[in-house]
């Protein structure tokens, strides 16, 4: 073989070489671009779900549903609780993204506050689905129960049996989404009725600090002032019963939302605490792991998911499981 030949040959094993470490690259290339770096389409290998604490069962149950899905369909759970802490929360979405998570489930602490963690995970290509709450930062999908309607349920029972006239104390919560649909249902149920809210204090969803807000409460109010209370979920109601209980109050009952066993436990033993609007997290986070391959195999979804709700009472209290 001549010289001119083999270098020609050379030249030709060369070209070859880059031809094939080109493709190779462009390969990797379009791999990355998946959400997460490492998913086949609609298979999920890693999620991550950071929920603003895990001290309520509510929350635990998350957990748990999240865990079993993982184990039904062979994907890894990261789980985080936030403490309710939105810089806590926005630390734990930039992890999540540095572990090459596929899909972020995101509980927000504050649902405008937590907007730039969102657009974080989306700079990355990681989708985020919103669950419970809803979040600003242009999400995926929000799949959450209808706040709306188990506020609404509260209220209506208020308003039955309160004949139509009373006094009110709301105990509210953190800025997020789910608290502010309950109280906006809430008071739509209370429209065209002579029931008003005569206090609105911030529980912050917590049971020992909706007990310190009701003690507050009822050092300004004395007996026949108060007909109801409205917690906006159970820990805060289960808080502030427990506060009248010490008190010795008895002459107003409290209405709630969750449907945890406890505030069940407590429907059972106490007149005084009367309904809970039941929830059901599992079909949340159930639904949640469905939207997310919708999304990894690239197919629209619905942007506003809402899990329907019940109401629990003593007269339906001696048929419910609950859930959490």
């Amino acid at each position: 073989m001549t010289l001119k030949k083999k270098v020609y040959l050379l030249l030709g094993i060369v070209a070859l070489v880059f031809s094939l470490v080109a493709c190779s690259s462009g390969s990797s290339e379009s791999s990355s671009g998946e959400p997460g770096g490492e998913a086949k389409e609609g298979e999920l290998t890693k999620v991550g779900m950071t929920v603003m604490t895990l001290n309520n069962p509510y929350f635990v149950r998350f957990k748990e549903a999240l865990e079993e899905q993982a184990e039904k369909h062979g994907f890894e759970a990261i789980v985080q609780g936030a403490d309710l802490d939105l810089a806590k929360q926005q630390a734990q979405v930039e992890t999540f993204i540095q572990q090459g998570v596929d899909v972020i489930f995101l509980n927000a602490v504050d649902s405008r506050g937590v907007a730039a963690a969102v657009q974080q995970a989306k700079a990355a290509n990681i989708p985020v689905i919103a669950v419970d709450v809803g979040a600003d930062g242009e999400v995926n999908a929000t799949i959450t129960s209808d706040n709306f309607e188990a506020g609404k349920l509260a209220g209506e029972y208020v308003v039955e049996k309160l004949n139509g006239e009373g006094n009110v104390v709301l105990v509210n919560g953190t800025p997020i989404t789910a608290i502010f649909d309950r109280i906006d249902g809430f008071k739509a149920a209370l429209e065209g009725t002579d029931v008003k809210i005569i206090t609105d204090q911030n529980g912050e969803l917590d049971r020992d600090k909706s007990f310190s807000v009701m003690e507050n409460i009822l050092s300004s109010h004395s007996k026949g002032e108060i007909d109801a209370v409205f917690g906006v979920n159970d820990p805060t109601t289960i808080g502030a019963y427990l506060a009248a209980q010490s008190a010795g109050r008895d002459d107003f009952f409290f209405v709630s939302v969750d449907g945890s066993e406890e505030a069940v436990n407590f429907i059972k033993e106490s007149d005084q605490f009367a309904q809970t609007s039941q929830q059901f997290p599992g079909k949340e986070i159930e639904k949640a792991v469905e939207i997310a391959k919708q999304i990894l195999k690239g197919e629209e979804v619905e942007e506003e998911i809402l899990v329907p709700v019940s109401s629990i009472s003593d007269e339906t209290v001696d048929t419910f499981v609950p859930e959490f």
